[in-house]
């Protein structure tokens, strides 16, 4: 009877967060639907919002995006590409308590000009996403960012993904050393797109709040996921929202003063891990602060909170890490050196997570 019980507790942890999200987005609906400057959507299934122009929008209605069907395999399904485009400057959009869900095809929301990469100098800026629940099956929740690799072991084995029945050890060896070749160019090229300095981002103000986002996939592939958030840009806050995801890295955060503050971020570390996992990472994110946040650890997740890279002093302040010890690294550099101020960090066993006890 006991270990039935302890099965259960995943599922009643997910029960209760997803109550207390309801309830918090049922209330912030309920002050905006009185509000005439919101300009109200209520998009058809499998079809996309596009904010094209600055201000207010509020979701009447939820956003479902179904799987690819069996039938497309090639992956002409005629889904978009992406639930939500954001391409103007000043933009709010306020789900009101109502859902982003998207298939197996389509990415959730990005925030990026039409046509552009990350790496361009000009993307849209001054802009909000609050109140609601983002479901992604295959894609990261939110994308404004640049592509997710920080060291050279993040393009993993490249045999990874090769099936190798049937091939010689002579043909695998030399597949190695053609993929091999072939990530580095990449990961160099990818580098190369960044801006050299952290004064050089910028200054875009991103603010994530109120959100429960779940980048969960229950197919885990051979391929490691993205996370749940990634931002380039000055200025980004991520704030009271529940994050969740099947890899071992939920927010990618490229930008110097970043704030992390009141979340509960949950990596189960599922899929395949990278050397520089953690649920946090951040890139030339001076003067960055994490502070209140609720950090669970399941799995096989690395046991570590943040992960560094180029960046200088940040804060790291009152959080709570399930599932790590007083032995475990809270931060590390993996670039540069950590520069941290710390101060009110606790640890809790990962079984506390499971039954709700934070």
């Amino acid at each position: 009877m006991f270990s039935q019980a302890l099965r259960s507790f995943p599922s009643f942890l997910d029960v209760c967060l997803r109550v207390g999200t309801a309830l918090v987005m049922c209330n912030a609906g309920a002050a905006y639907a009185q509000n005439p400057d919101c300009h109200s959507l209520a998009p058809r299934a499998d079809t996309s919002v596009k904010l094209e122009n600055g201000g207010r929008f509020c979701l009447e209605t939820d956003l479902n995006i179904r799987d690819r069907p069996a039938f497309f395999p090639d992956g002409r399904s005629g889904l978009p590409s992406r639930a939500v485009a954001i391409t103007a400057d000043d933009v709010t959009f306020d789900l009101g308590g109502h859902s982003v869900r998207v298939g197996d095809v389509t990415l959730g929301l990005q925030i990026r000009r039409h046509g552009s990469n990350p790496s361009e100098p000009r993307q849209p800026q001054q802009i909000s996403i609050r109140n609601g629940t983002i479901r992604v099956v295959s894609s990261i929740a939110i994308d404004a960012g640049f592509s997710s690799q920080s060291i050279p072991s993040d393009m993993g084995d490249p045999l990874e993904s090769i099936s190798k029945e049937g091939k010689s050890q002579e043909l695998l060896d030399a597949t190695r050393e053609t993929l091999a070749r072939l990530q580095t160019t990449s990961f160099q090229a990818a580098l190369a797109r960044r801006p050299a300095r952290p004064a050089d981002y910028q200054e875009r103000n991103i603010l994530i709040e109120n959100l429960h986002i779940d980048a969960r996939d229950g197919n885990i592939s051979s391929r490691a996921r993205a996370g749940a958030i990634n931002i380039q840009g000055a200025g980004t806050v991520i704030r009271h929202c529940v994050i969740e995801t099947n890899a071992g890295t939920a927010l990618w955060i490229f930008g110097p003063n970043a704030l992390i503050e009141n979340n509960t971020i949950i990596v189960h570390g599922a899929a395949p891990l990278r050397e520089a996992d953690a649920p946090i990472r951040l890139h030339q994110a001076d003067g960055a602060v994490i502070r209140n946040n609720k950090i669970i650890i399941k799995g096989s997740a690395n046991r570590r909170g943040i992960s560094v890279f180029d960046t200088g002093t940040i804060t790291v302040d009152n959080n709570t890490f399930y599932g790590m010890t007083e032995n475990d690294e809270i931060a590390k550099a993996f670039t540069r050196t950590l520069n941290m101020t710390q101060r009110g960090s606790r640890f809790e066993p990962g079984w506390k997570a499971l039954i709700g006890a934070y």
